[in-house]
């Protein structure tokens, strides 16, 4: 039975992949039918708007800076909301009306005119356009750095300080209110934290959350907001019991249709720890292919590539963008470890991170999340050394780090607790 199962998860894991690499090679040419037809039809004119096929206000550099100023700005916020909340049209509005720009700024002439003349708007276009890359890229790193700051970083221990393991749900964001709630879940909360758990995922503010991204990114305006894509919350009402049988058997279409095997955490994005968690969601609804279906994503999509897994996979295109944080790559691959549907690379790549924030200890939260995560991998590993290490600090701050202790705690009674086959649930 075991050998049979990536046999049957094989053939839609190939679909999947072919489809990823139909739509890159269709990306691929008409960005390149764009990129040398308008030069070659328009000439200095198609020269300009094709620069903004590759960042949105670069053809009007030379032209008109302060335009170029503006769609660059525009971009760098269009590219964070496109991150953070799936948020893709507006980059797309931003490319269109950049062109569009361009073409009513710059003087047409012959595809040769800036050869022959040797135009200064042609050659200081092309010196500035690799200076705005540079900008944009430092610019995408600013949140990076200011988290960083002594202050900050000092008002986030006290923050955490203050925490008070799931009693404090409350002061989580929405995402990652709905992954505790998931994963202590998992865990088995006891008696005393089941009604704290199913009040915390159904506040308002989830709701609320999931109405704002469906309307902004994909038009969504009636009916339930919860219908497709948001993986974190759907994921945690299925396992509070307050899903209900028909959204239940959305979630299972849902994923049956989705490229990664799992739904979206934001309309176009996957991210690891959720699609880890709605695996195990799936497995636990009668579901024995999901982990099938996470060791196709881990292994094709979300690869380790020098000691690092991807944030997210872009869907449409199949693009792999950043690195998680350590904490949650911990945490998803430890899950997804659980399940079965990744070995122990991991573990290598983690175990020296996992044992310097056990010897910072736990008051910075990501420490805590990571000390934690990494004591789901120890259920399965043989460390000695470094369980001696990781399991000394008291986990009790972070409520998404007392979550996942919870599940460490339970793997290492029982191995096998989320891989095992659910039995048939009751009338």
């Amino acid at each position: 039975m075991s050998a049979a199962a990536p046999a049957d998860a094989g053939q839609p894991g190939r679909r999947r992949t072919d489809t990823v690499w139909t739509r890159r090679w269709i990306a691929v040419g008409v960005g390149s039918a764009l990129s040398i037809g308008l030069p070659l039809l328009l000439g200095h004119r198609g020269t300009h708007m094709a620069l903004n096929l590759f960042l949105p206000g670069a053809g009007l550099f030379g032209v008109s800076t302060l335009g170029a100023v503006v769609f660059v700005v525009l971009t760098v916020a269009g590219v964070a909301a496109w991150l953070r909340w799936g948020l893709d049209w507006p980059l797309l509005v931003l490319v269109a009306g950049a062109i569009v720009a361009s073409a009513l700024a710059v003087h047409g002439g012959p595809a040769h005119l800036g050869a022959v003349t040797g135009s200064p708007t042609v050659q200081r276009g092309a010196h500035e356009f690799p200076l705005v890359l540079l900008v944009v890229g430092l610019l995408s790193r600013m949140g990076r750095l200011v988290r960083r700051l002594p202050g900050l970083a000092a008002a986030q221990r006290r923050r955490a300080a203050r925490a008070g393991g799931l009693a404090a749900l409350c002061r989580l964001g929405v995402v990652d209110r709905c992954r505790t709630v998931s994963i202590a879940s998992l865990a088995g909360p006891g008696a005393s934290d089941t009604a704290t758990l199913a009040a915390a995922v159904a506040a308002a503010d989830v709701v609320r959350r999931a109405r704002r991204i469906g309307v902004v990114a994909r038009g969504r305006l009636g009916g339930d907001p919860m219908r497709t894509d948001h993986a974190p919350t759907r994921t945690a009402l299925a396992l509070t019991g307050q899903l209900g049988q028909s959204r239940m058997e959305r979630f299972v279409n849902d994923a049956n249709a989705a490229l990664a095997g799992v739904p979206c955490s934001e309309p176009g994005w996957v991210r690891p720890l959720d699609a880890s968690l709605a695996a195990a969601t799936l497995h636990r609804a009668g579901r024995p292919d999901a982990a099938s279906s996470l060791r196709i994503l881990y292994r094709e999509h979300l690869r380790l590539r020098r000691g690092h897994r991807a944030a997210a996979w872009w869907t449409p295109l199949g693009i792999p963008v950043g690195s998680s944080a350590i904490w949650e790559h911990a945490a998803a691959t430890g899950i997804a470890r659980a399940l079965g549907a990744i070995d122990d690379a991991d573990w290598t790549a983690l175990r020296t991170r996992a044992l310097g924030a056990a010897a910072r200890g736990t008051r910075d939260p990501h420490d805590e999340r990571l000390i934690a995560a990494a004591r789901l991998w120890l259920a399965f590993v043989d460390d000695q050394p470094a369980d001696a290490i990781v399991t000394r600090p008291t986990v009790r701050h972070d409520p998404l780090a007392v979550a996942l202790d919870r599940l460490a705690e339970r793997l290492r009674a029982d191995p096998g607790a989320l891989r095992r086959t659910p039995t048939a649930p009751a009338a």
